[in-house]
């Protein structure tokens, strides 16, 4: 996925979880490159 502050092409999910209705899944992600 692409950040959106410096468009790398490289993000790492920090965290995932559930979302409220069960039927996907959230992930937050951060760029190594900037830390955004």
């Amino acid at each position: 996925m692409r950040c959106p502050y410096c468009q790398s092409e490289d993000t790492q999910v920090k965290d995932s979880r559930p979302a409220e209705d069960g039927a996907a899944i959230r992930r937050r992600r951060v760029c190594p490159d900037c830390g955004g």
